[in-house]
């Protein structure tokens, strides 16, 4: 790929009077040949870009480095996410078509263009769109239905009636359909509450290694158009999360919780059931959240609140001991000024 192509998808102009190179790969500052691009967005790694065999960079406008070709842009760290698709390899990891180690249901619809690895298993009336890549030992019960262009990873289960849009990633272990946590209780035992609901998985949404997300109980479970999730996060019964959300690692979500869009719910977060999340709120890692945040809220802790309050009270515990000394001087003067009045 050249140079100049590369600069038009991310919207950086070619310094004047230098070569248009061929560009074979993205890597490090310390692994990259000629060839290669590498990308600048911490200052100070600018000593190993410099020493760095590589000629072509991602900087920052306004940003030069001697004997470099500098694509600027504003964030470069964007930068590298672009260009980093471009050299993704998107081959199919098994085989090009269907495995014939794969079980398929006659009654599936499944485009020419889909492979499917060995040991997968389809289920009836499954319908598969355009482009998909399923890995191998991949479990797709009947009535599942998956737009184009979508990857499964092997080892993913996706249980009955889930739908699946466009652009969809679900890594190795997901789990997508497993029965909500219901039970009522009857004197001491609890009393199953099947689900009849589905999953309903919009485009654009990338799911983490081992998440795993539950049907909802009537209601579909939802995950809007483009939220991204890390692995090992759990995502209840009848949850709702908006558009463009992001979850970090090991985040617990209870059942019937609305997210809003453009959410940052930061790594071992949970949350009750019931409550709602306002769009382009903030919640730091760990935190517990037992009430619901409000729009643009930035809340952390255990139990969770305001993200500021937070920081000031965790400032004030680094001076706890100092404090205790100063209260335990002012009680032994307070002693002695008594001592004295007697």
């Amino acid at each position: 790929m050249k140079t100049s192509e590369i600069a038009k998808i991310i919207g950086a102009e070619i310094p004047q009077d230098l070569d248009d190179l061929n560009i074979d790969g993205l890597k490090s500052p310390e692994s990259a040949n000629e060839s290669d691009i590498v990308f600048l967005s911490n200052p100070k790694l600018r000593d190993s870009i410099e020493s760095s065999r590589a000629k072509v960079v991602i900087v920052k406008k306004g940003t030069s480095i001697s004997g470099k070709i500098c694509l600027e842009v504003e964030d470069p760290y964007l930068g590298y996410a672009k260009v980093a698709q471009l050299f993704e390899n998107t081959s199919s990891l098994f085989t090009d078509g269907i495995s014939p180690y794969a079980i398929i249901d006659p009654d599936a619809v499944i485009d020419k263009s889909v492979s499917i690895g060995p040991g997968s298993v389809i289920g009836k009336d499954v319908h598969i769109g355009a482009g998909c890549k399923i890995g191998a030992n991949c479990v797709i019960e009947k009535g599942t239905r998956i737009g184009s262009s979508c990857r499964i990873d092997s080892g993913a289960v996706i249980r009955w009636e889930t739908s699946i849009g466009n652009n969809v990633i679900i890594q190795s272990g997901v789990v997508i359909g497993s029965d909500g946590f219901g039970n009522a209780r009857e004197g001491s035992k609890y009393v199953r509450i099947p689900c009849f609901g589905n999953v309903v998985i919009e485009d654009g949404v990338e799911i983490g290694a081992n998440t795993t997300i539950d049907r909802g109980n009537l209601e579909p479970t939802l995950i809007g158009k483009g939220v991204k999730i890390d692995n090992l996060v759990h995502i209840a019964h009848n949850v709702i999360v908006g558009e463009d959300t992001a979850i970090v690692a090991q985040v617990g979500i209870s059942g019937s919780t609305v997210i809003g869009k453009r959410v940052i719910l930061a790594g071992q977060a949970g949350c009750v059931g019931h409550i709602e999340i306002g769009d382009d709120a903030f919640v730091g890692a760990k935190a517990g959240i037992s009430k619901s945040v409000p729009v643009r809220g930035k809340v952390t802790g255990y139990p969770a609140r305001d993200f500021m309050t937070m920081r000031r009270i965790e400032a004030a515990q680094s001076s706890l001991p100092d404090l205790l000394k100063e209260v335990k001087r002012l009680k032994d003067e307070i002693l002695k000024l008594k001592r004295l009045d007697t």
